[in-house]
């Protein structure tokens, strides 16, 4: 491509932070490919992609241990003191000479396999988002079809190109219908909840959405649980979302959801027997928060107190303490 970068700019071009996982470079690649490839945007975005391709080849080629200097020069430029001259004896022994050419051999032919797959990747969703553009002109049953087919396909990537496919406008009733079907047949992967909840949904289709994933709640990666709570929270129906979240394991998605609980009454007996049993302070904290300002069932009366006299964390003892003198537990 002629396009040479430092690894620093090149996470900057992809809108990523320095550092980020592989998965995360891809998937701006992706997005910004869509949005940019001249068969899509016009030649006018030409140079624009090739950038993008160049920043995403170089990352995608860079090991570990280069990345790491990248972010390390950063952190240091500017810096007036000079390395050591014995530095060197700092390196670590250097291994045979056969061992690193295999070790290059095998990382080169791993590399041009990736590069390859993505490469087939990008070019099938643009001909999935060709697709959808052609049915907004012409045969629009037809290429609807072709999308609904995809989107309920029992191979995950083959689903997930359907959905790269349909950014830009609210899909179509049958390709949104097919959608949710897709959500009620498999569990959804980090890939498919990030392209859905990146989609231009209609108010009414962003409730059928949200009920859609939240069924599935404990199915979800914690990573895809929060991201869910997120986009939830300015829907009318977001405490829908928040109380199937309570029965995720993750400590981190119960604190969240705990955080967003907004009604007046509490969690329902066996979501708070659940989460009354957990250890950790994230967990126990806020949901004492919520005890506090409602009244306790009489059956949690003996967990609270318990809490009340836990020596091992202040911020759990002091909240339990706080209720058990406020509502005179005994």
């Amino acid at each position: 491509m002629g396009v040479v970068l430092e690894l620093t700019d090149c996470f900057e071009i992809l809108g990523v932070q320095p550092g980020a996982h592989l998965r995360e470079i891809r998937s701006a690649f992706r997005r910004l490919a869509l949005s940019c490839h001249p068969d899509i945007a016009g030649p006018q975005k030409a140079k624009q992609f090739e950038t993008i391709a160049a920043a995403y080849a170089q990352l995608k080629s860079a090991t570990p241990a280069q990345i790491s200097e990248s972010l390390k020069k950063q952190k240091t430029y500017g810096n007036s003191e000079k390395e050591s001259p014995f530095s060197w004896r700092k390196s670590p022994p250097r291994r045979p000479k056969s061992e690193r050419r295999d070790e290059r051999e095998r990382e080169s032919s791993k590399r041009v396999q990736d590069l390859l797959l993505e490469k087939a990747l990008v070019e099938a969703e643009l001909s999935m988002a060709r697709i959808l553009e052609k049915a907004t002109r012409k045969d629009e049953k037809g290429a609807f079809s072709s999308l609904t087919k995809r989107l309920l396909s029992t191979h995950p990537g083959v689903r997930v190109l359907a959905l790269g496919a349909l950014s830009g406008r609210p899909p179509e009733k049958t390709v949104f219908s097919a959608m949710i079907e897709m959500l009620r047949m498999w569990p959804p992967d980090d890939d498919t909840v990030e392209h859905i909840l990146l989609l231009d949904f209609s108010d009414e289709q962003k409730v059928d959405i949200a009920a859609a994933l939240s069924a599935r709640s404990v199915l979800l990666s914690e990573a895809s649980a929060l991201a869910l709570l997120r986009w939830a929270a300015i829907l009318p129906m977001k405490m829908s979302v928040v109380r199937k979240l309570l029965s995720h394991t993750s400590s981190r998605v119960l604190s969240q959801a705990l955080a967003r609980w907004s009604e007046k009454s509490l969690p329902d007996d066996l979501t708070l027997i659940r989460l009354l049993k957990r250890e950790e302070d994230e967990v126990l904290v806020p949901l004492l928060r919520i005890l506090k300002d409602r009244s306790v069932p009489v059956w949690a009366y003996g967990r609270v107190k318990m809490l009340a006299e836990n020596p091992a964390s202040s911020a759990v003892r002091v909240w339990a303490q706080s209720i058990v003198r406020a509502q005179n537990l005994v």
